[in-house]
C-alpha cells in the first residue's frame, strides 16, 4: 500500500470515524511512515470495534508504535478485537501491550502471535493478565498450564522481575514521558484543526 493511501486512510479513521466500525489492513506491506499515519489515527479514533494490522511493520527503535498501541488498548472506548500478528514487535513491546489489556474495559481479544516472545514469557504474560488461550502453540507441544516444577520455577523467576525489570522500568518511563507530551500537544493540535475547519474538507 502506498504512503499516500495510508495517509488518506488515517484521515478517514479520524474524521469519518462514525462510519467505520471494522478496518482490515492485513498483508498490505505498510512500512514505518504508513504505520505512523494509521496508529496515530487510531489513537484519536473512538468508534472502531475491529482493527487488523497483521503482517505489516511496527518495528521502531524507540518503541513508538507499541507505546501508542498500549495507549489505544487501554483507552479506546469501543475497540473489541485487535490483530497484531507478525508485525515485528520486540519481546518487551509484546509484554507491554499485553499488560495494557488489564486496563481495557472493552477488549475481548488481542492477537500477538509470531512476534518476539519466547514460550515461558508467554506463559508468564498469560498468568498476569489471566488470558485464555484458544489453542496450543504448534511450535511447542508443552501444555499451556503450569504442570511441573521446572516450568513453575521458570515462571516464578520471571515473576520476580529479574529478567526484564530494567527494560520494563525504562519502557514505562518512556511511555509516561510521551504520554504527557501527547496530552499537551492534543490541545494545541485540536485548536489548529478547529481553526482550519479540517472536517469540512471531507464532506
Amino acid at each position: 500500500m502506498s504512503l499516500n493511501a495510508t495517509r488518506v486512510i488515517g484521515q478517514y479513521i479520524v474524521f469519518e470515524s462514525k462510519f467505520i466500525r471494522e478496518l482490515n489492513l492485513a498483508h498490505c506491506k505498510i512500512g514505518y511512515q504508513g504505520t505512523r499515519y494509521i496508529v496515530n489515527a487510531m489513537n484519536r479514533n473512538t468508534t472502531m470495534r475491529y482493527f487488523n494490522f497483521s503482517f505489516n511493520d511496527m518495528q521502531s527503535s524507540n518503541f513508538e508504535f507499541s507505546i501508542k498501541m498500549g495507549a489505544i488498548v487501554t483507552r479506546h472506548p469501543n475497540l473489541m478485537h485487535a490483530d497484531l500478528t507478525n508485525v515485528g514487535l520486540k519481546r518487551e513491546e509484546v509484554i507491554f501491550i499485553g499488560l495494557a489489556l488489564s486496563s481495557s474495559k472493552t477488549m475481548l481479544s488481542l492477537h500477538l502471535t509470531a512476534n518476539e516472545l519466547p514460550y515461558y514469557d508467554r506463559v508468564f504474560l498469560r498468568s498476569l493478565i489471566a488470558a485464555r488461550v484458544g489453542y496450543r502453540y504448534k511450535e511447542d507441544p508443552t501444555n499451556v498450564k503450569i504442570e511441573n516444577n521446572k516450568e513453575y520455577d521458570t515462571v516464578m523467576h520471571l515473576a520476580g522481575g529479574g529478567n526484564y525489570n530494567p527494560q520494563i522500568q525504562d519502557y514505562i518511563y518512556q511511555y509516561n514521558s510521551l504520554d504527557k507530551e501527547r496530552e499537551g500537544l492534543d490541545f494545541e493540535i485540536q485548536e489548529l484543526l478547529d481553526d482550519m475547519d479540517v472536517e469540512h474538507q471531507f464532506e
